[in-house]
Order: C-alpha cells, then sequence, then structure tokens
C-alpha cells in the first residue's frame, strides 16, 4: 500500500502546481520511475496504472477549471479533429461484438488513448520559446537519475537489483548477457529514455547558446545517454537514436544546419568518451562482480552486453529480424476489418486474463493470428482498418508537419526544437515496423508530449508571424 500512495502523491502535486512547464516535468519525471516502483511493489494496481492515474487527475482538473471560467473550448491544434475522432473509435469498440469482456476493453485504453491529453496539456502550457527550453531542460534534467542508476546497477552486477524484489530476477530471467534495469521495468528498459531524450538534449544545447549551465546539462545528458546504450544493449533502440539525429540534421534549413552539424559532432565526440569509460571503468567492475556473484548465470560471465552493438555491422541481423510484417498486416485486415476487439494485447492482457478466467475467443485468435511486433497489425487487431488508418495518418503526417516548421521557423528555438521532434517522430515510425512502440510507455506519453510541444511551436510561429505582418499598420 505504501507504494499505491506514490503516484496519488504525486497527482495531488500536479494538481497544486496547476498549469506549468513544472507540472509537466513531475508527470515526466513520475513516469521515468512508475517501472522500478512496478517491480518494486510487485505490480501494485494502483502503480501499474499510476502514470494514467495523474494524467487523466490533471487533465480532468484542468478541463474543469476552463469550463468554470467558460473557457472550455478547444484551441486550433494541429490534427485535433483527427485525434478525437481516432479517440471516440476506439471508445466504440468497447462495443465490438468479438471484444474479450467490458473490463478488458476498458484496461485497453491505458495503450490507445489515457496519454492523449498530454498533447493538449502540453499545447496549452506551453506560450513562450522560453517554456519550450524549460521543458527541454526538465526533461534533460529528469533523466539523469534513470541514466546513473542504469549505469551504477552495470557496475555492481545484478545483486544490486535482485535482492529488492522477486520480480527483478524473473524479468532477468532469458538474458544471456547481464543488463542494468536502471529505473524501468524490464532490463536494458533505460535505453528507451535514452533514445527519446538525446536529441532533444542535442536541440537544448543549440537552444541555450550563451548559457553555459544548460549547455553543461545537455553535455552530461547526451554522454551518460551514450554509456546507457552501451549497458542496455538494446540494438533497435540504439538505432532509432540514430535515425533520430540524422533526420534532426537532415529537416532543418540552411541556416540552422550548420549548428545541428557541429552539435552532431559533439554527440559523436561524447559517444566515444563514453565508450572509453564504459570499456575501461564500468566493465571491469561489472565482470568482478559477476565472478563474485554465486548466482549468476556462467553465460553472464562468459559474454558483454557492450559487445551487442557491435552485431550491427552484421547484415544478416537486418535480413532475418522482424520478417512477416505484411502477412500480419493483411490477415488481419482481410478476416477482421473492423478489428478483433480490444484488450488482448499490451503488458496488462496477460494479468487480466489470468485474473479473470481463459478466455477461449483469445486462445482461438492466437492460434489463428499468432504473434506480431509489428504496430500496423496489432492497430489492426485492435481498432480495424478505420483505426489502423487514423493512426498511421498520425505517425506519418506528424513528422511531416514538424518537418515542415523545422525548415520554415524563422526562431532557432522552434527550429531545431521542431527538428528534434521530427527526428523522434520518424524513428518511431520506422521501428513501429517491427515492434509495437506506441502500446507501452514511456514512448507514449512522450509522443504525445511532444506531439503538444509541436503544436505550441508551431503557434509560436504562426503568432509571431502575424505580429511581423501587422507591424508595419501599426507604425
Amino acid at each position: 500500500m505504501t507504494y499505491a500512495a506514490v503516484p496519488i502523491l504525486v497527482a495531488a502535486l500536479c494538481l497544486y502546481l496547476g498549469k506549468r512547464v513544472s507540472t509537466l516535468a513531475v508527470i515526466i519525471a513520475y513516469l521515468n520511475i512508475e517501472g522500478f516502483l512496478k517491480l518494486l511493489s510487485n505490480y501494485n494496481r494502483v502503480v501499474h496504472v499510476g502514470i494514467d492515474i495523474v494524467v487523466l487527475a490533471v487533465a480532468v482538473a484542468w478541463t474543469t477549471d476552463a469550463i468554470a471560467r467558460r473557457r472550455a473550448s478547444l484551441t486550433a491544434l494541429p490534427w485535433t479533429r483527427l485525434i478525437l475522432l481516432y479517440g471516440f473509435w476506439v471508445v466504440l469498440q468497447v462495443l465490438n461484438p468479438m471484444s474479450p469482456g467490458l473490463i478488458q476493453s476498458l484496461a485497453a485504453f491505458k495503450l490507445h488513448l489515457t496519454m492523449i491529453p498530454l498533447y493538449f496539456m502540453a499545447a496549452a502550457v506551453i506560450r513562450t520559446r522560453d517554456d519550450a527550453v524549460r521543458l527541454l531542460t526538465a526533461l534533460a534534467a529528469v533523466v539523469l537519475v534513470p541514466y546513473a542508476m542504469a549505469l551504477a546497477q552495470y557496475a555492481l552486477g545484478p545483486a544490486s537489483v535482485v535482492d529488492l524484489s522477486p520480480r527483478f530476477a524473473q524479468n532477468l530471467q532469458g538474458f544471456h548477457e547481464w543488463r542494468p534495469f536502471g529505473t524501468s521495468a524490464v532490463p536494458g528498459g533505460t535505453s528507451v529514455l535514452a533514445f527519446l531524450v538525446s536529441p532533444l538534449a542535442v536541440a537544448l544545447f543549440i537552444a541555450s547558446k550563451g548559457d553555459r549551465r544548460l549547455r553543461l546539462l545537455a553535455g552530461v545528458a547526451i554522454g551518460l545517454a551514450g554509456a546507457v546504450f552501451l549497458v542496455s544493449g538494446v540494438r533497435q533502440i540504439f538505432l532509432g537514436c540514430l535515425i533520430a539525429l540524422v533526420v534532426m540534421v537532415a529537416v532543418v534549413g540552411a541556416a540552422q544546419r550548420r549548428r545541428n552539424v557541429v552539435a552532431l559532432a559533439l554527440v559523436a565526440a561524447l559517444g566515444v568518451g563514453a565508450w572509453v569509460v564504459v570499456q575501461d571503468v564500468l566493465r571491469p567492475m561489472a565482470t568482478r562482480a559477476l565472478q563474485r556473484d554465486p548466482n549468476a548465470p556462467d553465460i553472464w560471465r562468459e559474454t558483454s552486453i557492450t559487445e551487442r552493438l557491435g552485431t550491427l555491422t552484421d547484415r544478416r541481423v537486418y535480413l532475418t529480424a522482424r520478417s512477416g510484417g505484411l502477412q500480419a498486416i493483411a490477415t488481419r485486415a482481410v478476416r477482421y476489418p473492423l478489428g478483433a476487439g480490444l484488450g488482448r494485447v499490451g503488458p496488462g492482457a496477460a494479468a487480466l486474463e489470468s485474473s479473470l478466467g481463459p478466455n477461449l475467443e483469445t486462445a482461438r485468435l492466437a492460434r489463428e493470428l499468432g504473434y506480431t511486433e509489428n504496430f500496423f497489425a496489432l492497430a489492426l487487431q485492435e481498432t480495424g482498418i478505420p483505426g489502423a488508418l487514423m493512426v498511421t495518418i498520425l505517425l506519418v503526417g506528424l513528422p511531416l508537419t514538424a518537418t515542415r516548421l523545422a525548415r520554415r521557423a524563422r526562431d532557432p528555438v522552434v527550429a531545431t526544437g521542431a527538428a528534434a521532434v521530427a527526428g523522434v517522430f520518424v524513428a518511431v515510425l520506422v521501428m513501429s515496423w517491427g515492434s509495437q512502440p506506441l502500446i507501452s510507455n514511456p514512448v507514449t506519453a512522450y509522443y504525445w508530449l511532444l506531439a503538444g510541444l509541436l503544436a505550441a511551436m508551431a503557434r509560436m510561429e504562426r503568432d509571431s508571424a502575424d505580429a511581423d505582418a501587422a507591424s508595419p499598420l501599426l507604425a
């Protein structure tokens, strides 16, 4: 019960802070440690939906306040109608005759809907370029805790976590190398935060010219992220970060490209430094810890996670991984054009199935369709062709919106920030072919938060252009 109080207290703090950038920072800070709390509490039910409690509580409070002040109308934000239509369609799926049950369908809202309010919250709070810089600063600052914990755990060995809860040892089963948790619920999970935040840290480094403290913060966040990638060994996430950084440089206009190239050179230098520190300092410490640990599997003593990223130079990795996506999409589109019901996928599906008893229809679908890591096939299974089409339009349209803003923006903060968002969004789109990033946190929450940041920056650029156009008339 102690752990169950944490999200409640975080929600209360957010309500106390009100409509501020600091509220968004608190939400993300809690999200960054929620996985750790899940394992410590053995997946307490309140903790399991903790971030949903926080986000929905804040969204309800802000909406109620807007209604009371008679300011409840939605501002003109890009993609609003499509987002609302998508949400309405997902809600309708509760009535799908193939639904496994009301509880499972409502629980599936956690996968599809409960993080969407972050889009509107971020767009409402971020009004100026300073607000945008504050959010980037907060995101780069709060992620340092997961980074530090992941690197410390790697050096200290599995004994640093397995004694905290049996869930740590359970989640480590099946891995061939020792991978630290950081503050996530899975081994190597901190690399997901590194993928999401590193392009934003680069944007902060560029946007904070003249402020040495912010540049130092951004540099530390980038360097530690490089070390986290090495000790996590999640190849797809590392490739996603590389894609995001390359896109970030490619989409900006010529006026900003030089700064981005310089920042990318800094990333490369910090990455080399991270490699040296991990190989010469952390890896020997981890090796000694594993040798002393009587419970460590022998294979962990024979292999090192730091060598896993080296396999990315082997072309067989790309030719054999994540096959069968087109077949999975075609099968679901033909057999279940309106979806097969909500709640059969995601981390909560197994828990609900065990608590509610076996579901024969779910078992039949599992035999008929099998398992796929393709997100588009999963979207078809959950929401049918209409829902999958809408979410695909968003996955493609949002990075295009960010790209156009990055190329046209006159404000360097807006241009660089939009380029970073475009990079993350393109990477998520690419990764969706071989994984399911948008059905779990922290990716889902960051995705909608960054979409809100993008909408806010587009509004700032539009307001600035309108002010410039009106100024001769006022003179």
